[in-house]
């Protein structure tokens, strides 16, 4: 009951948290807006309305810390009122199961760098089209046209790898929470 408790209490300060983010992000704006217009007034107020939301920020954060410390400690008298039970052995291919996941999760970041990359090249080989268009030169536009082809493959091709990677680490996660499942319904008989 406590631990559920917390959790609401840390989501709450959390929707807390980012809302003053959103209230900071807006008076810095109204801040700057009241500089270019050099009204001492509104200058005035607008640095009192973000000292006032920094401190709103700043106890939002304390609050968190605090419901995250109770969180872990309601989880640790938990753990020290449960029994001490057998716990099952270790499996070394569960080890290997949660490694497949881990550079599953890794070849994915690096599939998402590299379509990202590819889009930037993508963009840049328009510009370049664009500018050879302008120019008139045919043999620079011939060319600004299969650099953009090529790019367009490579984006193409990246976006295959990460759906694909994607896919094996569903897969993987999966199999590891089978495994899991029926390894605990083994050990409990």
């Amino acid at each position: 009951q406590d631990i559920r408790q917390d959790r609401q209490e840390l989501r709450e300060d959390t929707r807390e948290i980012r809302q003053d983010k959103r209230e900071l992000f807006q008076d810095r704006k109204a801040l700057r807006e009241a500089l270019r217009s050099g009204d001492p007034e509104a200058i005035r107020k607008a640095r009192e309305e973000l000292q006032k939301d920094r401190r709103e920020l700043r106890e939002d954060l304390r609050d968190r810390r605090d419901d995250a410390r109770d969180l872990r400690q309601d989880r640790g008298e938990l753990r020290r009122d449960l029994p001490p039970g057998p716990r099952p052995p270790r499996d070394p291919e569960l080890r290997g199961d949660r490694r497949d996941l881990r550079q599953d999760r890794q070849e994915l970041r690096q599939d998402t760098r590299e379509i990202r990359q590819d889009k930037r090249e993508l963009w840049q080989d328009r510009q370049k089209l664009r500018e050879a268009m302008k120019s008139g030169d045919p043999e620079a536009i011939k060319k600004a046209r299969e650099e953009m082809q090529k790019d367009r493959r490579e984006l193409r091709e990246d976006g295959r790898d990460r759906r694909d990677d994607a896919r094996d680490l569903r897969q993987d996660r999966h199999e590891l929470r089978r495994d899991l499942g029926q390894r605990r319904q083994g050990f409990r008989r």
